[in-house]
């Protein structure tokens, strides 16, 4: 039985053998994964940044003009230009002004005066004298609130809400809670994409993700703005998965690495520019607002998004893939005709038959062949999945099955002869019937999603009725426990997680380290955003001709290894640990490049999204040390670097238990994400593309 991989990939070949629809689809998909989740996800590294702070002066000080440089030399405790910044030396506003006045008058009587007129004039070092003659001997907790350094940020939500010292948690929490939301919405987005489709799960999450991200700017108070973020969690990292997965499904095989690699880049691009517009507005609010309120033209995706193929075939919609493909080779420039997609699967069919009897020798003998036919179905699941069918109502549609609609027939004719048998079923003679277990609820809800997002009349829909019926090898549907059903499916499914979850932890928290590596804030983030440019071309380059276990290794342990020399590099060499911190940083950005690529190829179709969606959960789980992993470095300033460099190496060695992808189909169903990469070889390399994996 067919699984229609090699009719989906031959479809995709000719719908896009020409023209450049395809590619503007292609990289609008790509843009859609990357600039505004980059927006999203680090907006907060400057909306929460934490500028240089110390304890401020009691206002009763502040009519003297003094500059905060020099006050904080004079009352707060510091080593080697590092300098407190919750506690301070204490002055007493009344005893500060006795001894000012002291030292007034002995100094110069005649300006008495003047200085209670003018304070702002007395002279510095009167002031300075002062301030250390009354100063409590020991440091002591802020009590007049916090000065904040101008020099890189205006104004933050935590020089806004004053969230350092005691209240210097919230950010970092904040920052988890984002990944709390991200946690479950990679579950919904993931049940949602592979039950509804691609682009209603797409084209929902524009449309409440905008709005809540505008809506942050507003937020009135800090607890209003955390819960806002964690909606906006909800969309990441599944509006940066999906546009992918379907970016990846709509290409042709030669294609198909282009798309993570491409998502990369713009992913770094947005990164990039992101720096950019935070450095020239450098005020939270504004900031915020210029990372969500131009993506409200992302609605017009409403206009241009199509249905993945390969989801609608593993549904058994088969017409409705066709004209996905037909749609597609039209804007192309391309004309292919209704009902080609049912003549290659026919085609591939025979293929199959023909050389089934090949290897029967007229003895009746069988040939031993090396050859695994991949319609042969030679595993068995650990366990059987148990349907309760009083959960279902079935229904019977009755088919008159015996005028088979071929290749021939015209269109007008199919839509006639539907109506009729559907008009006249109960009372002619059937002599085949179709018995269809379904849940009422479920149908009902998938008919008016597709009713709504389509603009079928009813005839086309009964046509493509009769092609469905016909045509589809089975239900594909598949559930997330699938995953654990199979054994093969299973190691692969926990081999991947794992991966995600240590490259998840080391990308991000190696972006969120930025300021703790001793240089301009904005600059580190922009040579970070801009060192994962050359890291896509390169992993690209590298994917296409030594495949992507050995690539994801290699990156991996590098970027690790990296990390862990910052260790020896002493804090007076920040620079150097730029430099190596920014090394981990290009391997890490080269092996999510490769991950994507991975991960989409490994995993069947019926069942991708479910299974990135329950990956990507666990990975947000780990995703919420990543602030504290960033907080470590006031215990050392390579701590954190130390922990990614261990997490880094144990996933490149894990990535080498995984198959080899280059030059293989993607697999369409469960039986062929189970005979995937069966019987490979930890060692082995790269395989010819007539072979199997």
């Amino acid at each position: 039985m067919s699984s229609w991989t090699k009719e989906l990939d031959d479809a995709t070949i000719l719908a896009t053998r020409s023209g450049w629809w395809h590619i503007l689809l292609f990289y609008l998909l790509c843009g859609l994964a990357a600039i505004p989740t980059s927006f999203l996800v680090f907006s907060q590294v400057f909306t929460n940044a934490s500028p240089e702070h110390w304890c401020a002066p009691p206002p009763e000080l502040k009519v003297l003009n003094l500059e905060d440089q020099l006050y904080r030399n004079l009352t707060v405790p510091g080593k080697h230009g590092v300098y407190e910044t919750c506690s301070a030396y204490n002055v007493d506003s009344e005893e500060f002004y006795t001894v000012l006045h002291r030292l007034i008058d002995r100094s110069k009587p005649s300006n008495t005066t003047h200085y209670k007129e003018k304070p702002e004039t007395i002279p510095v070092s009167i002031i300075k004298e002062a301030i250390l003659s009354v100063r409590s001997e020991e440091p002591k907790p802020c009590r007049h609130g916090w000065t904040f350094s101008s020099e890189l940020y205006k104004r933050t939500l935590v020089t806004e809400y004053l969230l350092v010292c005691d209240k210097d948690w919230l950010p970092r929490t904040s920052n988890s809670l984002f990944w709390v939301g991200s946690i479950f919405g990679n579950l919904f987005f993931g049940w949602m994409s592979d039950r509804y489709g691609r682009r209603p799960t797409i084209l929902l999450m524009i449309f409440l993700e905008v709005p809540i991200s505008i809506a942050t700017s507003f937020s009135g108070n800090y607890w209003i703005y955390s819960g806002l973020r964690i909606l906006c969690g909800l969309f990441f990292p599944a509006l940066y998965q999906l546009p992918f997965i379907l970016a990846l499904e709509l290409m042709p095989p030669a294609k198909r690495t282009n798309a993570g690699i491409v998502v990369g880049m713009l992913f770094a691009t947005g990164m990039c520019l992101l720096a950019a517009v935070a450095y020239a507005i450098r005020d939270w609010f504004h900031l915020s607002l210029a990372t969500s309120l131009p993506f409200v033209l992302l609605y017009g995706y409403f206009w241009i998004l199509p249905e993945s193929p390969r989801w609608l075939v593993g549904r058994g919609r088969i017409a409705d893939a066709e004209r996905v493909f037909i749609n597609i080779a039209k804007k192309n420039g391309i004309s292919l005709p209704r009902g080609f997609l049912i003549t290659l699967h026919k085609k591939v069919k025979d293929e199959e038959m023909q050389e089934d009897r090949l290897l029967i020798v007229p003895n009746g003998n069988t040939v031993n062949s090396d050859r695994r036919i991949s319609n042969m179905i030679t595993f068995k699941p650990d366990f059987i999945k148990v349907t309760d069918a009083s959960e279902d109502n079935e229904a019977h549609i009755i088919l008159n099955l015996n005028n088979d609609v071929n290749d021939k027939e015209d269109l007008s004719n199919v839509r006639v002869n539907e109506s009729q048998m559907y008009e006249s079923n109960r009372d002619i003679n059937q002599e085949q019937t179709l018995k269809v277990p379904m849940s009422t609820l479920r149908r009902k809800s998938i008919q008016i999603v597709n009713r709504l997002l389509s603009h079928e009349d009813d005839e086309d829909i009964l046509a493509s009725k009769i092609i469905d019926d016909q045509n589809s090898e089975g239900d594909c549907e598949a559930s997330p426990m699938d995953v654990f059903r199979y054994p093969n499916i299973r190691k692969k499914f926990f081999i991947l997680t794992f991966n995600w979850v240590s490259l998840g932890i080391a990308y991000n928290s190696l972006s969120y380290n930025t300021p703790n590596l001793g240089v301009n804030d904005y600059l580190a983030f922009f040579i970070g955003g801009a060192v994962e440019l050359p890291s896509y071309f390169i992993a690209w380059r590298c994917i296409e001709r030594y495949g992507r276990r050995w690539v994801f290794f290699s990156f991996m342990t590098i970027g690790g290894f990296a990390c862990l020399c910052c260790a020896l590099v002493s804090e007076e060499w920040p620079w150097i640990t730029v430099s190596l911190a920014m090394l981990g940083r290009l391997s890490a950005a080269a092996s999510f490049a490769v991950f994507y690529v991975q991960i989409g190829e490994l995993l069947p179709t019926v069942l991708r999204a479910q299974a990135m969606g329950a990956a990507s959960f666990i990975s947000g789980i780990g995703l919420l040390a990543c602030p504290y992993i960033v907080y470590l470095a006031v215990i050392f300033r390579s701590l954190p670097l130390i922990i990614i460099g261990v997490l880094s190496l144990l996933a490149g060695f894990a990535s080498l238990f995984l198959p080899e992808t280059l030059n293989r189909p993607l697999p369409q169903t469960l039986g062929d994400g189970e005979l995937f990469g069966r019987n490979f070889k930890i060692f082995s390399c790269v395989p010819p593309s007539d072979d199997e994996s």
